[in-house]
């Protein structure tokens, strides 16, 4: 199951799906008043697992098309990925992309994770979707170093904040308000086992889901050179600064504490 590269494309349409049960039961949530948290998922950052935990059911609610700002919004996120031959990806919306009455309802909640690490996550994810052919547009796949590349050509394209594979925008991006502040509750991808029980109430750690697992893939840090690891520090330079990031340890900063 965590070899299916959905979150980038699991099919060229890019049209909102039709009301899943998985939204109807957060719709209840939401307007019953049993969830009291909305979550931000940050492609790559282990959100499959908090979205589809059963346990958090009817404590949180993912993003859906009806949460976005406008219609607008919606409209302009499915051209471009009509255009693109992407997924349409609704659930990865930032937090400013979202109705201010929603915003309101809930206390905003994402997982953060190294950047470095985030970023070879994303080149093994597009390297096993490139060897199971899926239909739509992938970067270079033939090195670490072509993918990084593709950042100028994907970097600041509308709407790709909601792409995993070819999304580079930062992490901080999606937790802001209107203002820039950091305006969300943040746990950590690499302490996953410890922050989401803490902070939900849980007895046990939820159950991973959507981990890409390559036959022989090597560790994340063994890819980079000096030169690499100073191109992505640059790249997201706001995350380093504003999570505490540094190349091999998780966020420091502006993080939930017990």
């Amino acid at each position: 199951m965590g070899d299916k590269p959905s979150g980038d494309g699991a099919s060229p349409r890019a049209h909102a799906p039709f009301l899943t049960s998985r939204e109807l039961v957060s719709l209840a949530a939401l307007y019953s008043g049993s969830a009291k948290y909305l979550f931000l998922h940050i492609p790559k950052n282990a959100g499959v697992s908090l979205r589809k935990a059963p346990e958090l059911r009817w404590k949180m609610t993912g993003v859906y098309r009806s949460f976005l700002r406008d219609r607008a919004y919606l409209d302009g996120l499915l051209e471009i990925m009509g255009r693109e031959a992407q997924h349409h990806g609704i659930a990865h919306a930032r937090l400013r992309d979202l109705k201010p009455s929603i915003v309101r309802r809930l206390q905003p909640v994402a997982i953060l994770r190294n950047p470095w690490a985030r970023t070879v996550s994303r080149f093994r994810f597009a390297q096993l979707a490139a060897e199971q052919e899926k239909p739509f547009k992938l970067p270079p796949v033939d090195s670490f170093e072509a993918f990084l590349e593709t950042r100028h050509e994907d970097g600041a394209l509308p709407y790709f904040w909601h792409r995993a594979i070819r999304g580079w925008y930062p992490q901080r991006d999606y937790v802001v308000d209107a203002a820039g502040n950091v305006a969300a509750d943040l746990l950590r991808q690499e302490c996953m086992d410890q922050d989401v029980p803490n902070y939900f109430g849980l007895s046990s750690p939820v159950k991973r889901r959507n981990v890409t697992r390559r036959t022989g893939a090597s560790d994340w840090r063994s890819l980079y050179t000096d030169k690499t690891i100073q191109l992505v520090a640059d790249w997201y330079a706001a995350d380093i600064d504003t999570f505490g990031f540094d190349f091999d340890t998780p966020a420091t900063r502006n993080i939930w504490a017990k």
